[in-house]
């Protein structure tokens, strides 16, 4: 399977997801019953994440859902507003209709089973880096990001963003435990908002080794804390790469920075 079918699987499966979420099915089991299939083939679509080539037609025939929005993301989700849906699903909410930060009950997770959950976080990709800084609060520029999924063990509370990795700051592959850290060029990873009032006492940058910090005016950057002072509100940030010509340390003022991310995980690495 080619890098691009590939790609395309994947986003065909976020929007199967944002599907899911929309019509806020009780389980798998009736999601499977309303688009006339069977729960074991639900489930295996769920664990492969790789959505048959029927998908898109099975949704148009029973909810009404685009085909071709749900094979190319174009368009509106909906054919029309008159979708049919049972009484277990009038409590249906829209993820565009998601607030962030998101509460517990309102996250968009589907429950595969077996304990595990599908995400849905929305991606800062190279093409958002200028716009998010000033939109990432407006729960409708939120919407507007593409999605990606990843699969957790828990509905995990917060507020959470994927970006995409731009440089190679923070790659150094000169040893094992440098290697373990490192985070290549055009890798995406998952972030945390640490939440503003934080801020105020030490931040655990023992804990985790890497952060994304969005600053007014510079924007979005990946990097470890060296240091803080916290009486002075200042955060000394540095690189993994060990050419410090081009990636020196610095520090920044935390009355300059919008929005700190502490990454719990790294996915897509090239």
């Amino acid at each position: 399977m080619t890098d691009n079918q590939d790609n395309k699987n994947s986003e065909k499966f976020v929007r199967l997801m944002e599907v899911m979420a929309y019509f806020a099915f009780a389980n798998n089991s009736e999601f499977a019953k309303t688009i006339k299939t069977s729960k074991s083939y639900i489930s295996e679509i769920l664990k492969s994440q790789v959505p048959p080539k029927t998908m898109g037609q099975k949704l148009e025939d029973n909810l009404n859902v685009s085909r071709q929005w749900y094979e190319t993301g174009e368009g509106e989700m909906l054919l029309s507003n008159k979708v049919q849906i049972n009484q277990s699903q009038n409590n249906a909410k829209p993820l565009h209709e998601v607030h962030y930060p998101i509460n517990p009950a309102d996250a968009p997770f589907i429950d595969m089973g077996n304990g595990q959950y599908t995400m849905l976080i929305p991606l800062v990709d190279e093409y958002s880096y200028a716009s998010f800084p000033g939109g990432f609060k407006d729960p409708e520029y939120v919407s507007e990001l593409r999605k990606i999924s990843i699969t957790v063990d828990k509905q995990h509370s917060g507020r959470y963003f994927a970006f995409e990795i731009l440089g190679d700051s923070m790659e150094n592959y000169s040893d094992k435990e440098s290697a373990k850290k490192s985070i290549a060029d055009g890798s995406t990873v998952v972030g945390r908002e640490i939440q503003k009032h934080h801020w105020k006492s030490r931040l655990h940058y023992h804990k985790w080794a890497t952060f994304v910090i969005v600053h007014k005016e510079y924007g979005i950057t990946c990097k470890t804390i060296l240091d803080q002072e916290v009486a002075d509100g200042i955060i000394h940030l540095g690189s993994f790469n060990p050419d410090k010509s081009r990636h020196k340390d610095f520090a920044w003022n935390l009355d300059d920075i919008q929005a700190i991310f502490n990454i719990v995980r790294i996915i897509n690495e090239p």
